[in-house]
Parts: structure tokens; sequence; C-alpha cells
């Protein structure tokens, strides 16, 4: 039977803006009362921790305090074995500092500020196989971390970047290849990101015979996504700055900084890649891919409130080009896109991102602005096979032209062993303004994600505020209102 979480969005908000100023929904909100924002199933197997959280520590150690603080929340104990905080700074820190139960914590208070390199050679001393880090600037919460580890495994063949709208277009417009040899992009990892810690390892071993500078090891976070060969899986985040202390990328000179550490990193994969000069012993490289990967057309974000992963195939830009003669022209090919891209092209993939769909909060909203194409799917991803014992109900909080889109040409499909037809159709309500709820209940018992497939084209802008399921008791007419015991 179902764990059953309801998060009513006047509390969650409260939450979020406790953390980060996020003004909650007022009273009237078609979610405030008696409307639940999310529900969570009972995952028929849970996990045991197996990763390391590294953060770093510069000039921001009030955020790493709050950081740290929910890091070792029970809620992560399932997932985060060790805090390992990387302190580069010359002002030494120790546990009695940081409030974390338990012996999960650990310090470096390193003799010298080595950067990003630390992050690193902390997942690689690490006693997990698996490791997340983060830098002291942002917050990740619980549920999202619980995510990406739920997702990540030892087949998995990209590190998991969560990055905000503007950081993921930037990557998305690098994206290149060339020939069969290389397929690549960008991302930073001081968001909050999730690789094995044979990757660290890797990665190193692999700096280590580019023979690199030290200068260019204190920057690995501007070759590691580069570097690996393979189109990096991004996820929009929630957004969470915390701000504070002296930002390591200022104004143009650091732009400048960055884009110089972008360009070394395409140059030494041109030459790895390149037989002609020297002996060509790219088999025994560590870290770099040498398959070939076609490139993915889904765009993806974690929940708030619980494990679960949206994930969306509608396209969110135009095409865009990445046919290029050689790894160095990485950031050519990202101004190239740009400059044939319109305002309107971007504005909705900035403002108004897949994560806006499963934030709990129904004022946001994830908007498609060129509207579906037969074989678009929104799906959600439940991590896990989940049972139930009444009827599932999915739930769209919709605009006009998204209801139009679920009644008229919308398929709803669960997967068990392999996505099925549901046998209803949605029903939808208006709440508020251009507000609708629409919903289909199923008797599906057993599932770990459901989908709306759309029929046909449908050429409208449309907005989709919020996505979730509950389940509906068969022996009750109303949802069982339990607060959540994550």
């Amino acid at each position: 039977m179902w764990i059953i979480r309801f998060f009513f969005v006047g509390l969650w908000g409260t939450i979020i803006a406790f953390l980060v100023a996020k003004n909650p929904p007022d009273d009237h909100s078609p979610l405030a009362s008696g409307h639940p924002s999310k529900l969570s199933f009972s995952l028929l197997s849970q996990p045991t921790a197996d990763t390391t959280a590294v953060v770093l520590n510069w000039s921001r150690f009030p955020n790493v305090l709050r950081i740290v603080s929910l890091l070792c929340r029970p809620e992560l104990e399932s997932t985060i074995a060790i805090i390992h905080v990387w302190n580069n700074s010359p002002t030494k820190i120790s546990k009695e500092l940081l409030e974390c139960p338990g012996n999960r914590l650990q310090i470096t208070n390193s003799p010298a500020n080595i950067y990003f390199q630390a992050r690193f050679l902390a997942c690689a001393e690490a006693t997990t196989p698996f490791c997340f880090v983060q830098d002291d600037d942002y917050l990740v919460l619980p549920e999202i971390i619980q995510t990406m580890r739920l997702r990540f495994s030892n087949d998995s063949l990209s590190t998991i970047y969560l990055l905000p709208p503007h950081e993921a277009l930037s990557s998305d417009l690098k994206r290149i290849r060339v020939g069969s040899n290389i397929h690549t992009s960008f991302a930073w990892l001081g968001h909050g990101a999730i690789m094995r810690r044979a990757q660290a390892r890797d990665f190193l071993a692999l700096m280590q015979y580019l023979n690199v500078t030290e200068n260019e090891m204190k920057m690995s976070d501007n070759y590691y996504a580069l570097l690996a060969n393979v189109y990096p899986e991004i996820w929009f985040d929630q957004g969470i700055e915390l701000g504070g202390g002296q930002a390591f990328t200022q104004g143009a000179e650091g732009d400048e900084r960055n884009n110089r550490h972008i360009a070394q990193a395409a140059k030494y994969l041109d030459q790895i890649m390149d037989c002609t000069h020297g002996p060509c012993l790219r088999h025994d490289i560590p870290f770099i891919n040498l398959e070939d990967q076609t490139l993915s057309a889904v765009y993806r974000a974690p929940c708030v409130g619980l494990p679960c992963l949206l994930e969306i195939t509608i396209p969110l830009v135009p095409s865009t080009k990445f046919d290029v003669g050689s790894a160095s022209q990485v950031l050519d090919i990202e101004k190239l896109n740009r400059d044939t891209f319109q305002r309107i092209d971007t504005e909705d993939y900035l403002l108004h991102p897949p994560s806006h769909a499963v934030d709990g909060n129904p004022n946001t909203g994830f908007c498609t602005t060129k509207g579906v194409r037969m074989g678009d799917t929104i799906e959600m991803n439940l991590l896990g096979p989940v049972a139930n014992s009444g009827l599932a109900e999915v739930v769209f909080l919709v605009d006009s032209n998204a209801r139009f889109m679920l009644q008229a040409t919308a398929t709803l499909q669960f997967r068990d062993n392999e996505w099925i037809n549901s046998s209803t159709t949605f029903a939808c309500v208006p709440i508020e303004q251009d507000l609708n709820q629409c919903s289909s209940l199923t008797p599906w018992l057993h599932f770990s994600a459901f989908r709306v497939l759309f029929e046909r084209d449908v050429e409208r802008r449309a907005c989709f505020h919020e996505i979730w399921a509950q389940e509906r008791l068969l022996s009750y007419s109303s949802d069982i209102q339990v607060m959540p015991n994550v």
C-alpha cells in the first residue's frame, strides 16, 4: 500500500520562502487548501547509503553551515553516507562548528586553495562508489539528491548535472559532434552533480596523462564535461541560490578566463582524437568515452517535495547546429546558435522551464512556445515500481490551451514492464482565471511511471502549472490527507 504524503502548496511555499524568499501562493490559490500538490508512493525497494557528498568551502562558511545541516538530515541517511567538507580557505574549520549527528562528517583543511580540483580529489578518496558534489552558493533539496541517486547507476554514461535554465541553454548550444569520434558539450558541476568515484579517479588520471599545468588542474570543472566526450545529462534545477561571500566568476574577466579553459579542454580532446600526431593509443586513455552516441531530445527536471523526475520530449527551442570540424569550435557553435535565435525562441525556456511544473507552486508553470507534435510525451518517472490499493489519479493543473491538448490529443499511459494505455480520459474543471484541473482515474495497481502521449500536432502555446499523481482509496469519496514523513 502506498505511503501517502500530501504536500500542500501553502505549506511547501512557506518552507521554500524560508529557504529562498520565494513567495508562497495566497490563500485563494487552487492548491492552498484541500488540493494536494504532490503525492508520494512507497517504493518496493529502498536504497542504502552509498554516496559521499562533497562540499567546497572558500568564502561562504554560513552557507556551508546550512548546506551541511541539510545534508545531515534524517531523510538523507539512506542516500548520503559521508559529508566531506573540503575547506580551501586559510581559516581552519572543525567538526564542532558544523551540526551533524553521528560520524558522517569529514573535514579537510587544505594547506592551499586548489580551487575545483578539490572536489575530484575528495571524490577519488571516498569510501563510497558515488559522489554528490556542489559549491557553497546553492542549496539542493534532499528529495532532489535522492532523485539523482535513484536515477544514477554504474551503467550511467554521463554524470548528472543540475543547472539553472540559462546555464542549461548554454550547454545545449555548445553541443558538438565531430564525425563519430567526438560528441560532447560543456556543463558546470557547482549547482549540484552526481558522479561515480571511478569517474573522478579516471578524470584525475587523464589530467595527469595530459600533463596539464597547475592552473589547469585547479580549473578542473572547465575540463570535466568536455573531456568525458558524452552529451551531458542535464536537469533543470529549482534555482535555490544562497549568495553571499565572494563569487569566483565575476564580470567579463571571469567569463574570459572560463572560456579560455573551455577552449583548452576542447584542444586537448582534439589532440587525443587526432591520430595523425603522435602514437594513436586512445584505448589506453582513461575517462574519455570512445563509443559513438546519439543526441538526446529529452528535457528533465526533478520534483520538489518527493523523489520523482519529469521527462519531456517536447522541443523547447528551435533546432541547433552541432556538426563541426573540431572540438575547438565549441564556443563558436554556441555563438552561431545564439545568433540564429530570436528572443521569443528562448523566452519560455528561460522563464518557464520544465522545473516549474513540479515545484509545488501553481503560480509558476512549464510553457511550450510552439505547442506539441505527434509523438511528444510528458512523463513522470517515479524511479522505481510502486503499488497501490485503490485508484491512481493523475492530475494536471493547466491553462486552456494545455487543457485542449489533454482532452483532444493526449493518451494517458502507465509503465509496468511496458507502456499500457489507460482506458480513461481526462476530465477538466476550471479553477480560477485561466487555470484548469484535469484528472484521470485508473485502477492500475503497479507502475513505475506515467505519461501523456500526444497523438497529433497542436501549434499553440500551452502552460502546464503542476503535474502530480495521487491515490484514491476505493472506500472513501475524498483523499486521505497525511502530512509528510519523508
